[in-house]
């Protein structure tokens, strides 16, 4: 099976600590990393946007030295991206595609403009983007 077919699936309690990231960080974006092994993301990593705007994001890059570090240690991997749109929906924007540099790794984007937030996957092209599936698990 191709790891486009798959659905990757992410544990109520990271999917809780990733959206209560986003909040916290509000009303600046926010980005972080889940980590695991396809399909299953066991791990979160919230990392510090660098660039602090309510428009944009950028990952410290000593957060992702850890991160990286961390996922090797744990002979996991980057199963996918997250961030935040404080004030607009959980579609990806000009600018998210513009700097998807990272390539078919899924993006998760929380909006924050609805109770409870909104939370939805993308695989990003460089002038498109397609929504795809993931499961919550317990």
């Amino acid at each position: 099976m191709s790891r486009r077919s798959e659905v990757l699936t992410i544990p109520w309690d990271i999917h809780h600590a990733l959206v209560a990231h986003c909040a916290m960080d509000a009303p600046l974006e926010c980005c972080g990393i889940l980590g695991g092994v396809f399909p299953d993301v066991s791990l979160f990593y919230p990392l510090t946007n660098s660039e602090a705007s309510e428009t944009r994001y950028n990952a410290d890059p000593r957060d992702l030295i850890r991160v990286d570090r961390d996922l090797r240690a744990r002979e996991a991997e980057i199963l996918a991206i997250y961030h935040s749109h404080p004030r607009w929906k959980a579609v990806p924007s000009q600018t998210d595609l513009a700097t998807n540099y990272l390539g078919p790794i899924p993006r998760i984007i929380v909006s924050l403009l609805d109770d409870p937030p909104v939370v939805r996957a993308w695989r990003l092209d460089t002038n498109s983007y397609e929504e795809i599936p993931w499961r919550l698990v317990r």
